[in-house]
């Protein structure tokens, strides 16, 4: 397979021709500001300060403390798919998708120290203020890990679902949107819009790296230069990863699933240096277990360690540690739930160097609080008594605040139908 950067970028560009004459005069103001301030990242905080690490209590499996957020209610709001993150300042992020309503995506951010909880603007909104909205235009989700970068800026992805086909043979009709937000400040910056639905992405040194259905199409943009690049992965049809992950170099890592000659799938992390230069291809075992490729999420979970290294789990509950290098080692740890496999979609580093732990789904419609000794492999699980009854979807890792609290969030059900859950959970005793 051929994976030199894509020259179709540029194809696909003329494909949005009116919107992206208006982003270029947008985009010359917005890089002048940040080349301006860019100069200034010496002193911002390290990629490494928006990860927080606490001492382990004398019995980690001690069910946490649990307690719901309250979000801001607007019309339409569903679900938080795992866009979660945290500034430099400690506040907690948040993007919660929507269905019906105003067809807009909004970005909501939980001050730990005040209690409070702020809607700091939507999707369309933001584009109708540069005159980028295009008639009809929808924008229901923001689906993509919301992540602390150098320049002191919080960046993310919007998209939408409208024509998305889910075999995989057709993308959403009105793709997606790269944005920036200063977390002083009330106007998000917009960077760039491709005809892909960019579900997941990932940041480290100046690059952000995003990913596209259908196919796995990942594009590298510079925050500094702006530069962009663009890369068809593949993938079998239906098929999209939840999570990429990047080091604090820059280096990407992103999974490709691939069917054999006799049917059988197989999977490979790939690993890319910016801007888009192919470093290595290692086996991703149990990457999606008993699941089909349209079933299966990829990566669903993953933590942070303090030497920089970063633990992920498969969409089966199976671990990978990534030591970063040149290239990186990628090693198999096992299963993360004692039973095998599970629905990994929450993981943190609990003090950074021994222990994981989060929530795991082994069974429908339950979860439980998973603990895992680095050193010796072992893991123990405990049932979760949640505050809202069954929740079945939660997502979010390695997002904790100042004090080592710990916040994954989803949806939930109520009689008035299906609603987004930001949930704190306090491991500490």
């Amino acid at each position: 397979m051929d994976l030199r950067p894509d020259a179709r970028l540029h194809r696909h560009q003329r494909q949005l021709p009116q919107l992206n004459r208006a982003l270029l005069s947008h985009r010359t103001l917005s890089r002048r500001a940040a080349l301006g301030g860019f100069a200034a990242l010496a002193a911002a905080p390290s990629w490494a300060a928006s990860h927080v690490y606490t001492a382990l209590p004398a019995d980690p499996l001690r069910p946490p403390a649990i307690r719901e957020i309250p979000l801001p209610d607007f019309p339409g709001a569903h679900a938080i798919w795992g866009a979660t993150g945290r500034d430099d300042a400690g506040g907690i992020w948040c993007g919660v998708s929507a269905v019906d309503g105003d067809h807009s995506a909004h970005l909501v951010r939980f001050d730990p120290a005040t209690g409070t909880v702020a809607d700091r603007g939507n999707v369309l909104g933001q584009l109708a203020r540069l005159g980028l909205r295009r008639p009809g235009e929808k924008q229901i989700k923001l689906h993509s890990k919301i992540l602390p970068m150098a320049d002191g800026r919080l960046w993310f992805t919007s998209t939408d679902e409208e024509g998305e086909a889910e075999d995989g043979s057709a993308p959403p009709v009105w793709g997606s949107h790269i944005w920036s937000l200063h977390p002083d400040e009330a106007e998000w910056r917009h960077h760039l819009a491709v005809p892909e639905g960019l579900t997941c992405a990932a940041g480290g040194g100046r690059t952000i790296w995003a990913l596209g259905l259908w196919g796995h199409v990942l594009y590298s943009f510079d925050i500094h230069s702006g530069a962009v690049a663009r890369q068809a992965i593949g993938a079998p049809g239906g098929h999209m990863s939840r999570n990429i992950v990047a080091d604090a170099g820059g280096h990407v890592f992103v999974p490709r699933m691939q069917r054999g000659a006799d049917g059988t799938m197989t999977a490979e992390l790939l690993e890319f240096a910016p801007p888009m230069t192919l470093l290595a291809a290692t086996p991703l075992a149990n990457y999606a277990g008993a699941m089909s490729p349209a079933t299966a999420h990829g990566i669903i979970g993953l933590a942070t360690l303090a030497d920089g290294a970063i633990v992920i789990a498969t969409s089966a509950g199976f671990l990978h540690r990534i030591s970063p290098g040149n290239p990186a080692t990628v090693t198999p740890l096992g299963w993360f739930h004692p039973a095998g496999p599970s629905y990994a979609s929450a993981l943190f580093a609990w003090d950074g160097t021994t222990t994981l732990a989060g929530l795991a789904q082994a069974e429908p419609s339950t979860w439980d609080w998973v603990v895992r000794d680095l050193a010796t492999g072992q893991s123990r699980a405990r049932r979760l008594e949640l505050p809202l009854g069954r929740i079945r979807l939660i997502y979010g890792s390695d997002v904790r605040d100042d004090a080592g609290r710990i916040y994954v969030a989803g949806r939930h059900s109520t009689e008035r139908g299906k609603v987004p859950v930001l949930l704190q959970i306090d491991p500490r005793q």
